[in-house]
């Protein structure tokens, strides 16, 4: 009889426990529902995030900042844009010099009325640009040289590419501008100003342009004029 009272306490000692067992499984929510939950709070604080943002859009438009701030951004926007505009141009027109007034027939040599016509140009420039980049190109009509020209200059580029060069010469010599602003590039008669069906065409091909390029910016601040 001892031994049956004894097997059924054990049995019911067995059982309460795995009812505690139980209960406690029970008061502790699933990985699930934990997941659940900080997926949901984090969407929650999102929300918050954008409520804030959106109170913080009605503050500046309120008090006008930000229009102020849009204002600023659209200025820079278009600054941006002119000056991409500008350097695929080649930057702003200064002067454009027909070659035949500067230079002896057929050369790359300067003549006295080409170097008082550059000397005009360089007051402009120091006056006007004294630290601003330029550029001087060259260009030329599309007649073949003859073969007396052809023994300095292989081809139109050539030709084009000494006379830039030797304007760049003279601007740097007779000038208080650095050296380092200054760029010589050759078009040859690959960017032709007019047709090259007539002589008074031609002759505006056969031409020297003097560029200043756009100042660099400092787009973290306010917007400046550069030119």
């Amino acid at each position: 009889m001892h031994r049956l009272l004894l097997v059924f306490g054990v049995a019911v000692a067995l059982s309460a426990l795995a009812g505690c067992a139980t209960t406690q499984r029970s008061g502790t929510p699933p990985v699930s529902r934990l997941d659940s939950l900080r997926a949901e709070n984090a969407t929650l604080r999102s929300r918050l995030r954008r409520m804030e943002d959106s109170l913080g859009v009605r503050d500046d438009v309120a008090t006008g900042q930000y229009y102020r701030d849009l204002r600023v951004l659209t200025d820079r926007l278009n600054r941006r844009t002119y000056e991409v505009q500008m350097l695929r141009q080649g930057g702003r027109t200064v002067r454009v010099l027909p070659a035949d007034s500067l230079f002896e027939p057929g050369t790359a040599t300067l003549t006295a009325a080409g170097e008082g016509r550059l000397q005009a140009t360089i007051e402009h420039l120091e006056r006007t640009y004294p630290s601003r980049s330029m550029q001087v190109e060259g260009h030329a009509d599309d007649t073949p040289l003859s073969e007396q020209m052809q023994e300095r200059f292989a081809s139109n580029w050539e030709l084009s590419a000494a006379r830039a060069t030797a304007v760049v010469r003279y601007l740097i010599a007779h000038s208080i501008l650095d050296p380092a602003q200054f760029a010589a590039l050759a078009y040859g008669a690959t960017d032709p100003a007019a047709s090259n069906a007539t002589a008074q065409g031609r002759r505006r091909n056969r031409r020297v342009r003097i560029a200043v390029l756009p100042a660099p910016q400092d787009y973290s601040r306010p917007l400046e004029v550069s030119w």
